[in-house]
């Protein structure tokens, strides 16, 4: 049974639940007794048991942000075209989407009432050891700060990302996805889920208003469903929900993950537990190629690494690797 912890600040309070460690619900006071939650929450969390069982433990309280080390599916796709397809690589401790962590319990290491520290050791095969995380109101301000390190067991190469994940509001082009005019968009190889994608699949390093669809406007009208991988974001992006009046900021280093990518879904699952009633966008920042997983971020010669676009990230033996980011709201003007 997941645990859940609930920390607050001056302008900032929530929930972080020990399954995946994910974050979420998070209140944001704008001021004049305004209280907007950006992050989406699953609607089947509250499903018979019975039900919610039948689904991978990911999907079962799926909601706000998490860590997914290593990101990405375990399988090597072998359905994409044939510049997108990479040698063999053995990862028998890759067999989880997302990750170890993403599917099981978080340790409460330490909370106090603006702070919840979390910890989750790895098997002992696993080329991680350790990962830790933080998520913390930030005083005065109507911002939640978030600390990711991992603690490598060996030497490894792997793909890495966040994921946080965003409300959309029910009418269509009603949110607006703000992105820095140097953003080049990549989409994914093939359909996300055979024709239910509104975008044309690989389109490769164009501007984001050059795609056949306008992915700044959202939600689409139809159900769909997309993936969009982000390059020279800068480490940050918006999204303004205009049905609700505010902005919400996600700032993240981008040396440290150069990409992001955009999980834009509008009701396209119609298998349960989607069932065609979820609607949110990730805004991912990662290291890795879409979620294309292990064996594709190694790949030297795919269409990413041959635009010098790094899907990897090196860890080295007990050396901790550790990255920051932020999620701040404001109501807009």
């Amino acid at each position: 049974m997941s645990r859940t912890v609930r920390f607050a600040g001056s302008h900032v309070s929530g929930e972080v639940q020990s399954l995946a460690g994910m974050a979420g619900p998070i209140l944001f006071d704008l001021g004049g007794e305004r209280l907007v939650s950006p992050l989406a929450v699953a609607p089947w969390s509250d499903d018979p048991p019975e039900e919610l069982a039948r689904v991978e433990p990911l999907l079962r309280r799926l909601r706000g942000e998490w860590p997914c080390v290593p990101f990405g599916v375990p399988q090597t796709r072998t359905d994409l075209p044939s510049d997108w397809l990479p040698p063999a690589v053995a990862t028998p401790w890759h067999a989880q989407a997302h990750g170890f962590s993403s599917h099981h319990d978080w340790q409460f290491d330490s909370t106090s009432e603006g702070r919840v520290g979390l910890s989750i050791a790895y098997p002992t095969d696993h080329p991680i050891a350790r990962l830790e995380r933080t998520v913390s109101a930030r005083p005065g301000q109507p911002a939640v700060d978030f600390r990711l390190t991992i603690h490598p067991r060996r030497d490894v190469e792997l793909p890495i990302g966040l994921h946080p994940v965003f409300r959309l509001p029910e009418e269509a082009g009603a949110a607006r996805l703000v992105l820095p005019a140097q953003a080049r968009a990549w989409t994914f190889p093939v359909d996300v889920e055979p024709g239910r994608s509104a975008l044309a699949p690989d389109q490769r390093d164009q501007p984001p208003a050059a795609l056949n669809r306008d992915i700044t406007r959202l939600p689409f009208a139809e159900p769909s469903e997309d993936l969009v991988l982000l390059t020279g974001t800068g480490g940050r992006v918006a999204l303004e929900n205009h049905a609700e009046g505010y902005r919400a900021i996600l700032t993240w280093d981008a040396e440290a993950l150069p990409s992001c990518l955009l999980w834009m879904s509008n009701g396209g699952r119609q298998f349960y537990p989607w069932n065609g009633r979820f609607r949110a966008i990730g805004i991912e920042p990662i290291s890795g190629p879409f979620d294309l997983g292990l064996a594709h971020a190694l790949n030297r010669n795919s269409p990413l690494a041959r635009k010098g676009i790094r899907t990897s990230t090196a860890l080295k033996a007990n050396t901790p690797w550790t990255t920051s980011y932020a999620i701040a709201c404001e109501p807009l003007s």
